[in-house]
């Protein structure tokens, strides 16, 4: 009994500390994203709050989306897989400033997902 029972404890607690340092980013996101998130997340000044996945234009886009908790009016700033910026839709100027490469952002794209959340 005793011979199973440290195997046991050293998988159990290998199996608790392991578990503290979740993946808050989602997997599959492209690297330069990322590498975005994880270099900024931790700065209290950053002004991004999400990252989110659509479908714009048949591409895959990032749409990084203001913390309002530091800012009520910032633009959402929206990237391609590689981490060129498309556009910046929204913010203080509102609705009608959400055109990005000739359309409406935010009617014509499709949600994919939630990469990323503070």
């Amino acid at each position: 009994m005793k011979s199973i029972l440290l195997p046991v404890l050293s998988l159990m607690s290998f199996l608790y500390f392991s578990s503290c340092h979740k993946l808050d980013i989602a997997s599959g996101t492209p690297s330069c994203i990322r590498n975005e998130i994880k270099d900024h997340k931790n700065d209290p000044q950053w002004m991004i709050g999400s990252v989110d996945e659509y479908l714009f234009q048949d591409k895959t886009v990032y749409a990084f989306s203001p913390d309002n908790n530091i800012i009520a009016d910032g633009s959402t700033e929206v990237k391609d897989v590689s981490c060129n910026t498309l556009c910046h839709v929204g913010g203080f100027g509102g609705p009608s400033i959400n055109l990005c490469n000739g359309e409406n952002f935010f009617q014509n794209a499709q949600l994919i997902r939630n990469i990323w959340k503070k």
